[in-house]
Parts: structure tokens; sequence; C-alpha cells
């Protein structure tokens, strides 16, 4: 018999390492790697693209609803003045026409809300003026007539009065901007005194370099003259300047610049005279009647109080342009404090 021969053991199958594996694995995996940091950016790319887009939408819709606007506006400004200033406006009949004086109280109450920038304060003024001469007017007019036309007067000066204000207050809110209240009276000896108004005072209201001198009170405007104490201190022969304020000086507009660091602008918000009491009492305003007793009671004649407001002058106003030595300086005095 022949001999059996020995069966063969079957080796174990070697493990693979993870080397091996990765070996295995590492080209799907950089496959899928790529897949998904190229899906990634396209998906950042298309929102870049999609927010490039809204960009541009949104310039384009703003771009276009300024121009509509502005428009708008041109054509409404147009048509107020066509109507303001229509050509029979001037007729010797239509002067003392209460209705028209009106209608155009209520054009300029329309353009100082939607023109605040514009310089319209020659036409409160004017129509103001008008105004004034038919108040005191006793043998032109009837003492209705006269009682309408100071109630047509204290709503134009209630116009103008909030638009300055309104603007006062957005300057206002400049960083390094300060404001004062000052009161003014007159006695019945004609003197004029001038003070400040510590009720009303704002924001350290005595850091502003400026002394007011009251000059002349009148019919809703106010001579004051402007003393920059520090031109006082190096010229000794210095002049301050005088101007009139009335309700229609805007801030926006009417300001100076003093200094190179500063501008002052003053707007008249309140203004009294005791002798329209006994005349128009039932046109005054109720709640203003007691003002006038107290202050006629105190001998006081005329009363007006004023705003003044220093705020900085590298504010450039809607009718100031920048001179180019300005701009070049500026430039200059910039990398110098770069460097």
């Amino acid at each position: 018999m022949s001999e059996e021969q020995p069966q063969k053991k079957e080796e174990p199958r070697k493990k693979k390492d993870v080397w091996d594996i990765i070996q295995a694995l590492g080209p799907a995996l950089i496959a899928s790697a790529v897949a998904i940091i190229g899906s990634v950016y396209s998906y950042q790319q298309a929102q870049m693209t999609k927010a490039s887009e809204m960009r541009e939408v949104y310039t384009k819709i703003m771009t276009e609803r300024e121009s509509s606007d502005n428009s708008i506006r041109a054509n409404m400004f147009q048509m107020l003045f066509n109507a303001m200033f229509d050509k029979d406006v001037g007729s010797s009949e239509k002067q003392d026409n209460a209705n028209l004086i009106k209608q155009r109280i209520m054009f300029l109450d329309v353009l100082s809300r939607n023109f605040d920038t514009v310089d319209i304060k020659p036409l409160f003024e004017n129509l103001d003026g008008d105004l004034t001469k038919k108040i005191y007017n006793d043998k032109a007019y009837s003492d209705s007539s006269q009682k309408d036309y100071f109630a047509m007067r204290s709503e134009l000066r209630r116009i103008g009065r909030n638009l300055s204000v309104k603007q006062l207050n957005a300057l206002a809110s400049l960083p390094g901007t300060v404001v004062k209240s000052i009161v003014l009276i007159e006695d019945k000896e004609g003197i004029l005194q001038v003070m400040q108004d510590e009720s009303a005072s704002e924001n350290g209201s005595d850091s502003i370099p400026v002394e007011i001198k009251a000059q002349g009170l009148d019919d809703g405007k106010v001579e004051i003259a402007l003393e920059y104490q520090k031109t006082k201190a190096s010229d000794q022969g210095f002049k301050a300047p005088s101007f009139i304020v009335t309700f229609y000086d805007m801030p926006y507009i009417d300001n100076s610049v003093i200094d190179k660091d500063m501008r002052i602008g003053v707007v008249l918000t309140k203004y009294v005279a005791t002798k329209d009491l006994n005349s128009f009492r039932d046109r005054i305003d109720k709640r203003l009647i007691k003002d006038y007793e107290d202050l006629k009671a105190g001998g006081i004649v005329k009363y007006a109080e004023i705003r003044l407001i220093k705020f900085p002058a590298k504010y450039t106003g809607h009718r100031d342009r920048p001179y180019l030595q300005e701009i070049l300086q500026d430039l200059i005095e910039e990398e110098k404090t770069k460097k």
C-alpha cells in the first residue's frame, strides 16, 4: 500500500494594513474631495453672483427712484411757482384778496415741506411784509380784515419757524454742535436787553465763543450783532457785523463761517409785540395769551427768543462750495498726519 501524503495546511490570508486600504481608497477619496470642493466653490460663486445681481438691481432701483423723485419735485416746483406768480397776481384788485393770500401761504407751506434746501426766504419775507402793512393800516382796512391778515401772518410765521427749527434740530445731531437759547426784550423806555435763557440752554451752551448784542426789535425782525470773542481780543478796533434775523432764516443756508473750525447760525423761534394783545386778542393763539399778559404787566413792549447754534465748519452748506485752496490744504494736513 502506498503511503498517504500529508495534506498541506492552508495559510491564513494576510490582513491588509491601513496603508494598503488608504492606497486602495485614495483615488475615490480624492475624487470625492474634489467634487465637494467644486460644489462648495460653485455654490459660493453662485451666491456671489446672486448678491452682485441684487446690488445692481438695488442700485438701479434707487437710481431710477431718485431720478423719478427729482423729476416729480422739479415739475412740482415749476407748477407751484407758476401758480404763485400768476400773470394777474400783481393786479391791484387781487392784492387785497384774502383767498389769494391764503393760497400763497399754502404754496409756501408745500414748498417748505418738499424743498427745504432751496432758499425761498425772499418769498416768505415778501408776503410777511405785505401782511404787516395791511395789519397796521387802519385807514385802508376794516378791523375784521386786519384781524384776518394778522391770523394769516401768524400762520405764515408758524410755517417758517417749524422749518427753521427742523433744520436746527438736524444740525444739532452733528458731533461738536452746541445750541444756546437767548432772550431779547425791549421795555417801555426803549431799552434793549439780552439774556441767556437758562431754562432752555442745551449741551453746555457756554462753550459758544460768540456774544450777541441786540440792536433792534420790530415786527418779527430781530437786528443783532455777533461779536466773536477771539477776534475782539486780537483786534481792539473790531466792529461786530450786524444782520437781521426773521422766522425765515434757515440754518442749512443762513450760516456763517467765523473761524476755521466753526459755523454759526441764528434762528428766531418766538416774537411777541404786546401792543397786539388789545387789537388781536381773539386771533392770538390761546396758548400765548398768558405770555402776552405777563409780558405787558412786566412793562415789556417787545420780546423775542432766538437760538444760536455752533456746528463744525467742515459741514458744507447747500449754497457753499469749498475753495480749491482749502481742499488742497486739508489734503496736505491729512498727509502730514499719516506720516
